[in-house]
């Protein structure tokens, strides 16, 4: 289950580190990028086999409950278009499944390791632990808990099984003009949602009264260059999948 929203930077690696892992992708997609085209592109290149839908944007727990219903398969693995797997974990993961008891219901929580910036450097709390994968049963399903959108699954039916290693990572990071163009949304969204023109027109209007400058690359640039001035470095190790995408896509360092 992948549900996207402008995920053009990431979702080639995010789906292909898992391609070992699951039998059947849902793409629930809401995206004014190019992430349903680049989608399109991996399932045909790679023989993937990707029910993509394309969905409005907004209701969180409907569009997960709905992923559930085109699913076919008993093990739903909870996937963001910004997760990338470490080499060789989907054999782990693999290995674990096929030797529960296939009676039984399970939810599967492990670390993913949180980098914010850009792809050297470690979130604040940088660990992000949550039940990415676990059994269907017809009383699954999503809710609001508050805010937050939360799966509801009975513990009298279901054993929490944890794996302490991270599995991989969780890129928190964009390009420098999708950042500059992101934080300017989150300053002025009002403004953003009022207008509808392109997102992008819209951030260098408001770029060149804020910052003096169009120039959405170098304000991202300064702006990632705040974000990690204080955070720690990541060291690796990185994903095969994720450096072969670094090679062919330009990356602002």
């Amino acid at each position: 289950m992948v549900i996207t929203y402008n995920e053009e930077d990431w979702i080639e690696p995010s789906i292909l580190s898992i391609k070992d892992l699951v039998d059947e992708y849902i793409v629930m997609d809401s995206s004014t990028d190019k992430t349903p085209e680049i989608v399109e592109r991996v399932k045909s290149e790679h023989g993937l086999n990707i029910k993509l839908r394309r969905i409005p944007p907004g209701n969180i727990v409907a569009t997960r409950n709905e992923a559930l219903k085109n699913s076919s398969y008993r093990w739903i693995l909870v996937w963001d278009g910004d997760f990338v797997l470490y080499d060789d974990k989907a054999k782990i993961v693999r290995n674990l499944i096929q030797n529960l008891d296939p009676r039984k219901h399970y939810l599967v929580y492990w670390p993913m390791i949180q980098l914010c910036g850009d792809l050297h450097h470690l979130c604040g709390n940088y660990i992000h632990i949550e039940h990415w994968l676990y059994t269907w049963s017809s009383r699954t399903r999503y809710a609001y808990i508050g805010a937050r959108d939360s799966l509801i699954a009975p513990l009298r039916l279901y054993k929490p099984i944890i794996i302490t290693e991270p599995l991989g990572l969780h890129i928190q990071a964009r390009k420098p003009k999708r950042t500059a163009i992101k934080h300017l949304w989150y300053k002025h969204r009002e403004y953003f949602e009022k207008n509808r023109e392109d997102p992008e027109k819209i951030a260098r209007e408001i770029a060149l009264n804020t910052f003096g400058t169009e120039d959405l690359n170098e304000i991202g640039k300064r702006l990632i260059k705040d974000i990690v001035v204080n955070l720690q470095e990541y060291k690796g190790p990185y994903p095969g999948v994720l450096l072969r995408y670094l090679k062919t896509n330009s990356y602002g360092e």
